[in-house]
């Protein structure tokens, strides 16, 4: 196989990098709990801690991708976090500048929803 990654590797990669995800997420999410129901400076730990962890789903569509086939719903569950991510400036900076009101809670429902794709390649519930 003249693959850079065989398939076993990668299907092990993107799983790890997804298991890791899933914790940021998870830390992500008790920061947010922190900052809303006790204290606000710990919205700058949330900034911060997003700004370490964001870079996390850039190679998932690489690692899926050289999984081998089935590629198809794998591809798109590792795509998925990319469009997420940038999803989550828009409806947070949006909602801070009081442009979308909504956009927090649609905020704080992507990032559910993250959370569930990544814990699923995590699992490698689409192998």
């Amino acid at each position: 196989m003249s693959a850079w990654l065989r398939p076993p590797v990668a299907r092990l990669l993107l799983r790890a990098l997804a298991a890791l995800l899933t914790i940021c997420l998870l830390v992500q999410f008790f920061i947010a709990g922190m900052a809303a129901m006790t204290d606000p400076t710990w919205w700058s730990y949330h900034s911060a801690w997003v700004n370490i962890f964001q870079w996390l789903v850039v190679p998932l569509p690489v690692l899926a991708w050289q999984a081998g086939p089935p590629r198809t719903w794998r591809m798109l569950l590792a795509c998925t976090p990319l469009l997420q991510i940038a999803l989550q400036y828009v409806l947070a900076h949006r909602a801070i500048d009081g442009r979308l009101s909504i956009g927090i809670g649609l905020h704080a429902l992507d990032a559910a929803l993250l959370l569930l794709i990544a814990a699923a390649l995590a699992v490698g519930l689409l192998d």
